[in-house]
């Protein structure tokens, strides 16, 4: 196993509400690839650490990786989803798109200290679970934050290393909400989000969306999804990938049969990402489709993301990596 350095508690950005901080897990190989990590929590709680064990994986698929913090949705007095939100998180807060503009911020920073800390600065994948999803699947398919839409214009804003490049290579997304038109709901955690409801502010709502800007240029994206999610509903990553299709962006989707939010069997069960790994991979026979879509021009062979198709867990990442950053 490759040895790791581990750089813990790096500032890169310094906000209104406070120092937002990355974490940062490098193989002492010779220049390897980076995966960029956006934690789940609704937007609204957990924190960086909410990852699956990325001292492991960094050793065991020989990447770097990153587990960034982003501005989490600040939460009013009387909200409805007040309960979930958990006053002694010490992560700063905002409003969206905040923590849109803070992932970038954070991929910006890492590629422009690659050269510092030993990775390579242009191969860069995002990799996120449920609003993390969210956040890693728009990273992947809006260049820079000043193009997510005239509907979010006059809040966004470039600050951190401008001059470096927000671009990823290629993005994962686990159980991630990429369509926000589907909610309708007049409460909860997407309307305190997108401040109101899709009533009031439906250009806010598309743009925020991350199958809103998939274009031909989009990135190569692995989804993995269960088909019992009570949280993120399925439709997220089948729509996602039906858009990729159309326009000729090579994607591939798991979906995991029987399984919930965070790879749980049962709603009341669902623990952190934490551990999301070692439920996904305690049943490598569990039910499962795959479905891949794979654009080839004109003359040349297929080229498929996961050639060996192996059971949902580390080794699909892994491989997935391999075929997009390597």
């Amino acid at each position: 196993m490759t040895d790791i350095t581990i750089h813990k508690g790096i500032t890169y950005a310094e906000r209104e509400t406070g120092e937002m901080k990355l974490d940062l897990y490098v193989p002492k190989s010779e220049n390897p690839p980076l995966v960029v990590y956006m934690h789940g929590g609704g937007w609204i709680t957990e924190t960086r650490s909410n990852i699956p064990d990325p001292e492991r994986y960094a050793a065991e698929w020989d990447y770097a990786i990153a587990s960034v913090s982003y501005r989490l949705q600040a939460v009013p007095d009387g909200a409805d989803v007040e309960g979930m939100s958990d006053p002694a998180n010490p992560t700063p807060r905002g409003t969206f798109p905040d923590h849109f503009v803070d992932v970038k911020a954070g991929i910006r920073w890492l590629r422009a200290h690659a050269d510092e800390y030993g990775f390579d600065a242009e191969r860069i994948a995002a990799w996120g679970s449920s609003a993390g999803g969210h956040l890693a699947l728009l990273a992947g398919v809006v260049d820079e934050v000043t193009d997510l839409g005239d509907a979010f214009t006059e809040e966004v804003e470039k600050t951190v290393v401008p001059e470096e490049a927000g671009t990823v290579q290629a993005v994962i997304s686990w159980y991630g909400v990429a369509d926000l038109t589907l909610t309708d709901d007049a409460e909860g955690v997407i309307p305190l989000l997108m401040g109101g409801p899709q009533s009031e502010y439906p250009d806010r709502y598309a743009q925020a969306s991350p199958v809103s800007h998939v274009t031909s240029q989009s990135p190569p994206t692995l989804l993995m999804h269960g088909r019992e999610d009570e949280v993120v509903d399925i439709e997220h990553s089948r729509r996602f990938f039906d858009t990729m299709d159309d326009v000729g962006v090579n994607a591939i989707r798991y979906e995991l049969h029987d399984l919930n939010h965070v790879w749980s069997e049962n709603i009341e069960d669902i623990e952190s990402e934490r551990v999301a790994m070692d439920l996904l991979g305690a049943d490598p026979n569990h039910a499962q489709s795959v479905y891949e879509a794979t654009h080839v021009e004109q003359g040349r062979s297929p080229d498929s993301l996961l050639p060996d198709l192996p059971p949902a867990g580390p080794e699909t990442i892994r491989q997935f990596l391999d075929r997009t950053i390597k």
